[in-house]
């Protein structure tokens, strides 16, 4: 009895760290409230080391999208944390806009910036942080799509 509750018990722990090691990385939220739009970087092909979140509101009449970023770096190294936004132009088929928020140092923080991008001409604008002068990751969260 003794031994098949040992059994019992190392097949439930190596289930439960089968599961542990499958379980993906969290997903990005992005939701509408009260005419904001709220929305992180914590998605899948995320950078380690930095992560932004994002509040913006689209002013229709002028065709404006005004964005807030917090952009934290989360280590202190030799690497400084960086977000971006491109706004993809479908005509062109490219990217016409970037700009660029990073945390100078390579320390732990955090900063704040806030940018207006004109939308006319615009598809969508995408947002990846990623590492200042290293490169973004490989996912985005879009925070701005014209219907």
């Amino acid at each position: 009895m003794k031994r098949k509750l040992i059994s019992a018990a190392a097949m439930l722990a190596a289930v439960a760290g089968i599961g542990i090691v499958n379980v993906p990385a969290a997903n990005a939220y992005a939701y509408w409230k009260n005419g904001y739009f709220y929305a992180d970087t914590s998605y899948r092909g995320n950078v380690s080391g930095s992560y932004a979140k994002i509040i913006g509101r689209y002013d229709a009449a002028r065709q404006i999208y005004f964005m807030s970023v917090t952009l934290t770096d989360v280590k202190t190294d030799r690497y400084q944390a960086a977000v971006h936004a491109r706004g993809w132009d479908r005509q062109g088929n490219q990217y016409v806009t970037t700009l660029t928020l990073y945390k100078g140092g390579g320390a732990k923080g955090t900063v704040y910036g806030s940018w207006a991008i004109g939308t006319a001409g615009l598809e969508a604008i995408n947002v990846q942080d990623g590492i200042y002068g290293v490169g973004y990751g490989s996912n985005s969260v879009t925070v701005f799509h014209r219907r």
